[in-house]
């Protein structure tokens, strides 16, 4: 478990408060729920790397199990609606994304929302199978995703609305760089010697490579390769864009990710 209780940092606290409030609501409805988006990052930053990423965020996403709409509005009934959307409330003046997985996905792993939007959810049954305890101030204990979890999630949620935004493939290579630092650069050197050596030694290619492998293992054969689709050649040569800085270094570490991904495909159950 990640033990975040004694956190000063302002986004964790508001992020707790939030929380807090949305755990006693998913309790009282009987949905199970994980915390995705950039809090899920914050919180895997703050307990990994003792820091918080340079891109802040008070906006709370969180994904819940549900078999129906009923079942759905059952918990966002008791929230407090933002504007006319299916998917966006207010929790203790922070806006909260709410977003359905489950029974309710289609056989192609969307959701399409009474307002005929669809929306990809692969990866968040997958996620939520592998999300690790996290305690935060106020002493509230939320799930989180792991750290291959929350990359699946960035990359297919970057697939889905990379015309709007760029900010999940900011959060994506933050995420990347976090498997060659610390305790996973010690792994590396430790255990991965020989993938080390694939790379000449490129530590963050090797990382990323690593990364890709732990995702594809907790996404399962058929999941795995429908994510790494969405880094064929075209759609990678976009999101190493949507990082920005040196694009032919995105670009490799990019590569590194799907040849990782397309490596491996024996399911696991956490990482």
């Amino acid at each position: 478990m990640i033990d975040l209780r004694d956190s000063t940092d302002p986004e964790i606290a508001i992020a707790a408060t939030v929380l807090a409030t949305l755990d006693a609501a998913a309790r009282a409805a009987g949905v199970p729920f994980v915390v995705v988006g950039a809090t899920a990052r914050n919180i895997l930053s703050a307990g990994l790397l003792g820091r918080l990423p340079e891109r802040s965020t008070r906006d709370v996403d969180i994904a819940v199990a549900v078999a129906s709409w009923p079942e759905f509005r059952r918990l966002t009934d008791r929230l407090e609606r933002r504007g006319r959307g299916e998917h966006t409330f207010v929790v203790d003046g922070v806006e909260v994304d709410v977003v359905p997985y489950g029974g309710i996905e289609g056989p192609d792993r969307t959701v399409l929302w009474p307002d005929d939007v669809r929306m990809n959810v692969l990866g968040l049954r997958e996620a939520y199978a592998a999300a690790q305890d996290v305690r935060l101030p106020g002493d509230v204990v939320v799930k989180v995703p792991s750290i291959p979890g929350l990359a699946v999630l960035k990359l297919v949620t970057w697939s889905d609305r990379h015309l709007l935004t760029r900010r999940d493939a900011i959060d994506l290579e933050t995420i990347i760089g976090w498997y060659s630092t610390g305790t996973f650069l010690d792994s590396l050197y430790a255990e991965e010697a020989d993938l080390l050596a694939v790379y000449d030694f490129e530590i963050e290619l090797a990382g990323a490579h690593l990364l890709g492998s732990h995702m594809a293992r907790l996404l399962g054969p058929a999941s795995a390769e429908a994510v790494a689709g969405m880094l064929d050649d075209e759609a990678l040569a976009r999101l190493a864009n949507d990082m920005g800085g040196t694009i032919g270094i995105k670009t490799q570490l990019l590569l590194a990710l799907r040849a990782g991904m397309c490596a491996t495909s024996e399911p696991i159950a956490t990482v």
